[in-house]
């Protein structure tokens, strides 16, 4: 093993793939960092409008791409996922380290606290039928079904590697999403409204899902059919401080190979669709958690290397996802995690 490890460390510095922790690799990191933030600076300085980069919000299907998306990123191996994400919930989004950053608490307990944060802000009592657009391996509904014992959920995804995982823990019967949890295998767009039925939840949330949004305003009328009276709706996804001309993230931008049809939206731009619900609340939540979530999430990729590809050790999928943390951490770092970051948005449903 040992000598297997030396010639792996070998294979990986001749590719100028290096670990998170190596001078080389934070040399870059920082560089990127300092060129990200001169080209937020200059975004701040001459502000552009969405129009004028030719995206719409109110046109076109509720999202793009999606099996694409599926393919080249979610459907990645289930050891891959399992050998960085948190080992409590599964959570493959934002951490929250809290206001300050708090260095000494681990993974575990900042995705805790992320969904502390949301069950408080989506005002969640504990006896709502909830819907979660895009559940992933079901961290969020872990998370609501351990706190909340009168709550049900259903989730929904189409990805084939999140679907077997979470049939698997709903046979374990000591695992939360083995009771009060449906989870339905599908794409959230324009025929699901009968399939989920109308007017059936009390709260409907998104979590890190709708970066993948195109038409704000049919996403929000299809949820206004979804809510019962007095119902609520709760979305946390990644926004930047204004328009940038990346805002949609196609082959021409550097993190647009790993989401295609992707969208890093202005963060004021959600809380104007209120056409079919009503704006009550939003916050942003500062890009630094993100970067730290992306940091740990690094660090537990390089150390299961050696036996997430045991003796196939393929260089290039390896850098891919090596250079996919590098890009995304230095996304977040600059200007002190001001300029990217997640927003969140309450809605209510219009009486």
């Amino acid at each position: 093993m040992q000598q297997a490890n030396f010639n792996l460390k070998e294979a990986l510095a001749k590719a100028k793939i290096y670990s998170p922790d190596s001078e080389r690799y934070l040399t870059q990191e920082k560089s990127l960092i300092r060129y990200l933030g001169r080209e937020y600076k200059s975004y701040l300085k001459e502000s552009i409008t969405l129009e004028s980069t030719g995206v719409s919000t109110v046109k076109g299907p509720i999202m793009d791409q999606t099996e694409d998306l599926m393919e080249t990123h979610y459907d990645a191996t289930i050891e891959l996922f399992m050998g960085f994400l948190d080992t409590r919930y599964r959570a493959y989004t934002m951490a929250y380290y809290g206001v300050n950053g708090d260095d000494k608490i681990s993974l575990e307990t900042a995705q805790h606290q992320k969904f502390q944060l949301i069950a408080e802000r989506a005002q969640i009592k504990g006896n709502e039928k909830i819907l979660n657009i895009g559940c992933g391996f079901g961290s969020l509904e872990t998370y609501l079904l351990q706190e909340y014992p009168n709550i049900e959920i259903v989730g929904i995804t189409p990805s084939k590697v999140q679907i077997t995982y979470l049939k698997e823990k709903m046979q374990d019967s000591t695992h939360p999403l083995s009771s009060r949890f449906t989870l339905i295998e599908d794409v959230f767009d324009e025929t699901i409204v009968d399939k989920l039925g109308h007017n059936q939840y009390d709260l409907i949330i998104s979590i890190g899902v709708f970066e993948q949004l195109l038409n704000m305003k049919l996403m929000l009328e299809l949820i206004s059919n979804l809510l019962r009276a007095n119902g609520r709706s709760f979305h946390h996804f990644i926004t930047s401080q204004v328009v940038t001309p990346q805002v949609k993230l196609n082959e021409k931008t550097v993190i647009g190979k790993y989401f295609p049809g992707g969208r890093i939206w202005p963060r004021d731009e959600f809380s104007q669709h209120t056409e079919h619900l009503q704006l009550i609340d939003t916050w942003f939540v500062n890009g630094k958690n993100y970067w730290r979530t992306l940091d740990e999430w690094h660090h537990r990729y390089w150390k299961c290397i050696p036996d997430l590809y045991n003796d196939d050790f393929n260089l290039d999928v390896i850098k891919h996802w090596n250079d996919y943390f590098l890009l995304c951490k230095a996304m977040f770092a600059p200007l002190d995690g001001t300029f990217y970051g997640n927003s969140h948005y309450l809605f209510s449903l219009k009486s």
